[in-house]
């Protein structure tokens, strides 16, 4: 399936969104970003003063992500939060979390080679408390976000359609003004409130020095639209590069006090990111865990992979694929359970913040039939 996915990805992408400025092209000695998004779905039905159906959920995401030459860090939590109907007329609700954290420390700066420790929480509402895993470990490779040389591209894309420029930036424009765009902080914590202004003349000057403004500058309309850019629309966050990573996982926190921890095991992780051309971004994750014990591989053992590609349809919409599997083997003596699901949906962009995204799914359980289902969710972007 996840062949199939590459395939559709690669055949998908049109031969004009190949530029002559990659993402290969663009490097910074430090990058961040940070996302948190809160959603919401209700839906209620009933006849007179009888309530037939009243469900509900709301999500939260935050993400959070460092990288510098001597180390790396990130930070995730993925919540949900359910309330639904019961049979007897009640309302019963439940919960469920995923959170990690992670960092790397390079043996050098200049290098790929480093060590690690990761921390995992996952709580539900089943649970008597969220278990807890530690893995330190070593791994080698590098990630670099490259989200502000797509927005350096998108703004190229605006000052020629609006006439201000006389020809496609050079590489080395473009990646200068991704590298202004970069230090916003930087302009926000020297001029304060009125940090535009810097900003947007720093970019001005990094064009004016290529010699392609047509009329000196941005202007009034060239403003507008950089400012439509950084802060009006949405850019999705673009990733370069790959890590793989080996450690020994430490069961630290079971679900109740009457469960035995793990044994500790080895952990494999392997993670892979590029844009494909200037529209989309693929990614594609994988984990294998086993106990160090006489069940040590295929006996029993946790295994799961993610590929997702993002697609922009337009500025206010994104196409979303998704292919998820997993497979586990609890004892040797008891099959392994495998479950694929394919995602697919759209995100619009309806207003600077709002979302509504629309998700269709195919799950399928070795040895079950397959169910499907349709989900429709309000989003609020508050970072």
């Amino acid at each position: 399936m996840h062949t199939v996915l590459a395939l559709l990805i690669i055949f998908w992408v049109a031969p004009s969104q190949l530029r002559a400025v990659s993402p290969e092209d663009y490097d910074v000695p430090v990058s961040t970003a940070q996302q948190l998004r809160l959603g919401g779905t209700y839906s209620y039905a009933g006849s007179g003063s009888d309530t037939g159906t009243s469900d509900g959920s709301a999500s939260l995401l935050y993400h959070r992500y460092y990288n510098s030459l001597p180390y790396a860090w990130d930070m995730n939590f993925n919540g949900v939060g359910l309330t639904r109907r019961t049979a007897n007329g009640g309302q019963e609700g439940s919960y469920n979390f995923v959170a990690g954290t992670g960092i790397r420390k390079y043996f050098k700066p200049e290098g790929d080679l480093f060590y690690s420790g990761e921390l995992r929480v996952t709580g539900n509402s089943d649970f008597d408390r969220p278990t807890t895993d530690v893995t330190p470990g070593v791994g080698y490779g590098r990630f670099i976000r490259v989200t502000p040389l797509a927005q350096a591209v998108r703004i190229e894309q605006f000052l020629l359609s609006e006439g201000l420029i006389e020809g496609p930036l050079p590489k080395k424009t473009l990646v200068a003004l991704a590298q202004i765009i970069e230090r916003q902080d930087e302009f926000e914590t020297e001029f304060g409130d009125r940090y535009k202004v810097k900003w947007f003349e720093a970019m001005e000057q990094v064009i004016a020095e290529s010699g392609l403004f047509g009329h000196g500058g941005f202007g009034a309309v060239g403003s507008l639209r950089v400012d439509e850019v950084l802060f009006q629309e949405h850019v999705n966050e673009r990733f370069i590069g790959w890590d793989v990573r080996s450690g020994i996982r430490f069961e630290a926190l079971t679900k109740d006090s009457d469960t035995p921890r793990q044994d500790p095991g080895l952990s494999l992780r392997m993670r892979y990111a590029r844009p494909v051309g200037w529209k989309s971004q693929f990614d594609f994750s994988a984990l294998y865990s086993s106990p160090f014990t006489g069940d040590f591989g295929t006996n029993v053992f946790t295994l799961s992979s993610s590929l997702n590609y993002l697609y922009e349809v337009t500025n206010r919409i994104d196409f979303t694929l998704s292919n998820i599997l997993t497979a586990v083997r609890s004892e040797p003596s008891v099959e392994a359970t495998v479950v694929n699901q394919v995602r697919s949906g759209f995100i619009f962009f309806i207003e600077n913040q709002v979302n509504l995204n629309v998700t269709g799914s195919i799950a399928k359980e070795r040895g079950q039939d397959p169910t499907q289902s349709l989900n429709m969710a309000i989003e609020y972007r508050l970072r």
